[in-house]
């Protein structure tokens, strides 16, 4: 089968490079960067001049050319095309620019596999013009866009149901105890530090000579949340799991309590507590991921949330009996979660499937030139 190569049907633009002292805000038109193109939403403006040639608009393809490359269609409204973005543009008649956004991205993903690096990886507007994909009548592109779009959309699906329901258990918890930095239902308050009992003292660092003999391979947790590895010290059952140091106590981009059970590894960057009967942990912990503790984090440049000043956090002091209601509400609400997460993984999937056989290298798998 013949192939094509992108820069004989398309144009790579590279982006402009704008002068920073140039940048704003607020005034001026939204400037795209490399973070901007996942969300495509711009936080810089650019309020210098410029030439309408590097104008964006939404439905353009944008390419990230440090980091991670992956083709994105900015959604996005009119921005400015920085430099370290480009674009895909000015496509030729023997192409379908979505049959284009969809063979690019395994390639890019290859590239991005094999291409060295010190700090971050790079990639060229050469490279991109050089990239092959299959030569199909267009009439067979727009098929193959029709079947890859109907799949990438029930992924998308998917993925909008998930944070719908991600939703739910702030929401519960908002209508039964209110905003636990307001308390607006007048609960009595506690120190954090009487609702538990604290376990840090039984992280014991596991010997060297024990790290390659460990039974197991447990999940492990640290500052950020679960990562796939293990180190430090094994837990066994029921333990709320909170962010002991690191930036996330201030952005709070992901939860900084976890509710852990099983068999787990912890580093010392988490604090471990357990129930002593006088609250629940699951409470606790979706207290603890809506409520703004900045005023008990210490330093800026290395955020910590230290051991008195967690014990001394003010806590509604609900009844036992309706934390445990809401623990039991939480516990359905992530099962469906659950089986969510499972039907987007399922869809994904599919999708991952149809775009590696279609795009595959190896002609005997092709099936859309019969």
């Amino acid at each position: 089968m013949s192939a094509f190569r992108l820069g004989d049907v398309l144009e790579v633009q590279s982006g402009f490079a704008f002068k920073t002292e140039y940048f704003s805000l607020g005034e001026g038109i939204p400037l795209i960067r490399i973070r901007d193109l996942e969300n495509s939403s711009t936080v810089i403006n650019y309020r210098g001049k410029y030439r309408d040639d590097f104008i964006v608009e939404a439905g353009d393809y944008l390419i990230g050319m440090d980091g991670s490359f992956h083709c994105y269609r900015w959604r996005g409204g009119k921005a400015l095309l920085n430099q370290r973005v480009c674009r895909l543009r000015n496509f030729k008649e023997v192409v379908d620019p979505e049959y284009i956004h969809y063979g690019i991205q395994k390639k890019l993903t290859e590239i991005e596999d094999t291409t060295s690096f010190v700090t971050v990886k790079h990639i060229s507007a050469k490279q991109i013009q050089n990239i092959e994909l299959p030569l199909l009548p267009i009439a067979k592109q727009r098929l193959i866009v029709d079947i890859l779009s109907r799949a990438e959309g029930i992924v998308r699906l998917r993925r909008e149901a998930e944070e719908k329901a991600a939703e739910f258990i702030p929401a519960l918890f908002l209508d039964m105890f209110g905003d636990p930095a307001t308390n607006p239902k007048g609960w009595p308050i506690a120190p954090f530090g009487d609702l538990v009992e604290n376990k840090d003292g039984q992280r014991k660092p596991i010997k060297s000579s024990d790290r390659d003999n460990r039974q197991g391979p447990y999940p492990y947790y640290g500052a950020s949340g679960i990562i796939d590895t293990y180190d430090d010290y094994l837990f066994e059952g029921e333990h709320l799991l909170i962010a002991e140091d690191g930036a996330n106590l201030l952005s709070r981009s992901t939860p900084i309590a976890f509710l852990a059970t099983g068999k787990y590894w912890v580093n010392n960057h988490a604090h471990v507590v357990a129930a002593n009967g006088k609250a629940n942990l699951t409470f606790l912990e979706c207290l603890l991921n809506l409520r703004d503790l900045k005023d008990s984090i210490t330093g800026s440049a290395q955020p910590k949330l230290n051991q008195a000043n967690l014990n001394g956090i003010s806590i509604l002091n609900c009844p036992f009996s309706l934390q445990e209601k809401f623990a039991g509400q939480v516990e359905q609400i992530r099962a469906i979660q659950s089986q969510q997460s499972a039907a987007t993984a399922k869809a994904q999937a599919t999708f991952d499937a149809l775009l590696a056989q279609v795009f595959s290298n190896n002609k005997g798998s092709w099936k859309w030139n019969r």
